[in-house]
């Protein structure tokens, strides 16, 4: 059988309400149109406590931001990752290990982790002119354009890659929005069809559990002690998981083989 594969967009849409922020001030090397748009006042260390990113702004290594309660922290890291941490554990990543990268707020409405001008992570909503970052109370990383959210570190549109974890309350969404595949607090992978439940892998009981799209192909659900509680049983290196339009959930091999499906398990 065929599948269909539908979406492959890997930013995602956020639905988090806007949290208080603080603004920041950030430091900023990008080009002569950002510099223009970025105020005086980005020159300060964003080392200070702040929470968003302006249109323009750039975090270079070392620097970062602060949720406006202070439990959080995103951090542009000297190896060129772009991290959220709670406390000292990581709960998001750009996965870009490339020295001397910076994270810049784009005014093209884009966030993105660059080198040069070589890009190696961004966050799909180019076109938002006006677009900031915020990071919020609850740990989330949210681009903004006005009150509507554009991208949020806590889901991902279309696609879970490769070596990639869902957390709790993450979620991958299908590019129409039609479908949402979320990892519950109760420790359950479960698929949203406008919020009435289509498929789950039968995991509550278990708080705190994620789930983790590994790099040795299989998709795997895990206790908060890391016992594994559920698996897709595909172990393909250079897979990854799709949300689809049409409400399958695939994992593929890097050749656009499907290897399992919600609706037929392994292939």
């Amino acid at each position: 059988m065929n599948i269909k594969l539908t979406a492959l967009a890997a930013a995602g849409l956020a639905t988090a309400a806007v949290a208080a922020a603080v603004p920041v001030f950030a430091s900023h090397s990008g080009t002569k149109a950002e510099a223009s748009a970025a105020s005086s006042d980005a020159k300060v260390d964003a080392s200070a406590v702040r929470s968003v990113l302006k249109p323009g702004q750039t975090l270079k290594a070392g620097q970062y931001l602060r949720s406006p309660d202070g439990r959080y922290k995103l951090a542009m890291q000297s190896d060129g990752n772009l991290v959220v941490y709670r406390g000292s554990k990581s709960i998001w990543s750009s996965h870009t290990w490339v020295k001397g990268s910076a994270a810049t707020m784009r005014t093209n409405g884009d966030l993105a982790v660059a080198k040069g001008t070589r890009t190696y992570w961004r966050s799909h909503t180019d076109g938002d002119k006006g677009a900031y970052l915020s990071l919020q109370n609850d740990g989330n990383a949210v681009v903004y354009k006005g009150r509507t959210a554009l991208w949020s570190s806590y889901q991902w549109i279309s696609t879970l890659s490769n070596g990639v974890t869902l957390y709790p309350y993450q979620k991958v969404v299908s590019q129409n929005r039609a479908y949402q595949l979320r990892q519950e607090p109760n420790g359950d992978l479960a698929l949203y069809r406008y919020g009435k439940l289509q498929w789950h892998t039968r995991t509550s009981g278990h708080p705190g559990a994620y789930t983790v799209m590994q790099t040795d192909g299989n998709l795997v659900v895990y206790s908060k002690a890391k016992k594994a509680l559920w698996s897709t049983h595909t172990w393909r290196k250079g897979t990854w998981l799709a949300v689809q339009n049409d409400g399958n959930v695939v994992v593929y091999t890097g050749h656009m083989q499907a290897l399992w499906d919600r609706y037929h398990g392994k292939r």
